[in-house]
């Protein structure tokens, strides 16, 4: 098992953004759905009555590349 850092940027329309500067450790690609689902809860628990619909979680391996990308609407909170 090799362990990776991704990084984890929200963004939403009008270049609002939230950039994940230091990344996050994940053991294997199937866990990225699950951290990204976290990270996107995370920042609209920190905004409550955002309106969201355009958010996205924008997710990059330490050399830049773009490996995910999720809609905050599509978001799986029973995890």
């Amino acid at each position: 098992m090799t362990v990776q850092r991704y990084h984890f940027h929200c963004v939403g329309r009008g270049g609002d953004a939230v950039f994940d500067l230091t990344g996050r450790w994940v053991p294997r690609l199937r866990a990225l759905g699950p951290q990204a689902d976290r990270v996107a809860q995370a920042v609209m628990d920190g905004a409550p009555g955002t309106d969201w619909t355009d958010w996205l979680v924008d997710v990059h391996d330490a050399r830049g590349r773009r490996v995910l990308v999720r809609a905050f609407v599509d978001v799986r909170t029973d995890r």
